[in-house]
């Protein structure tokens, strides 16, 4: 038997994107009744859930490192997000540490759809944030290539600190010029 992929586009309308922006927003309200932990915990169970699930969709498992990523970059102690963006990213996941959502998970291969597409809508609210984080991880891993000497443990820092100040200056960059177009937010 060949293997056959084949694309699946679909398009949402406004009504449904508006449909999605409410949950969205119901999401960061719920977040100011959760800690900080609570969301980050959901959503990195979210993201368990979807690596177990054998049968978990390739474009599930593709969106789901999205998730991840932003997880990662609040808790990222060099990367540093500013308050605000952390405050921002925990109300967008806010959304996935609700164990009953649209869809429910446990339905088999369209469990997850709705997360799925709340992530895409996430992705694209932080897709300046992601890129930047994406970067200063790869950064970050192939910046010292002897990182046991003592030179390198003493100059990663600063190169860390000089690589994520011309990344937020880069992101700020990118956002005025979203606002300005008009591009902001989904």
């Amino acid at each position: 038997m060949a293997n056959t992929t084949f694309k699946v586009n679909f398009t949402l309308d406004e009504q449904d994107v508006a449909y999605f922006r409410r949950l969205f927003k119901q999401a960061r309200l719920a977040a100011k009744r959760k800690s900080a932990d609570e969301v980050i915990t959901g959503a990195r169970e979210l993201v368990v859930s979807v690596r177990r699930q054998k049968k978990a969709p390739r474009f599930v498992q593709d969106a789901i490192l999205a998730l991840d990523d932003l997880t990662d970059m609040i808790e990222d102690s060099a990367y540093r997000a500013p308050k605000p963006v952390v405050s921002q990213i925990l109300g967008a996941l806010a959304y996935f540490a609700e164990p009953e959502d649209l869809i429910p998970d446990h339905v088999p291969v369209l469990g997850f759809l709705d997360d799925a597409i709340m992530i895409k809508f996430v992705e694209r609210e932080f897709k300046h944030e992601l890129s930047a984080y994406r970067r200063f991880r790869r950064f970050r891993e192939s910046a010292e290539q002897r990182p046991w000497t003592a030179v390198a443990r003493e100059r990663l820092p600063d190169r860390l600190e000089e690589k994520r100040k011309s990344l937020r200056a880069e992101v700020e960059r990118k956002r005025q010029r979203d606002q300005e177009k008009g591009r902001l937010g989904f």
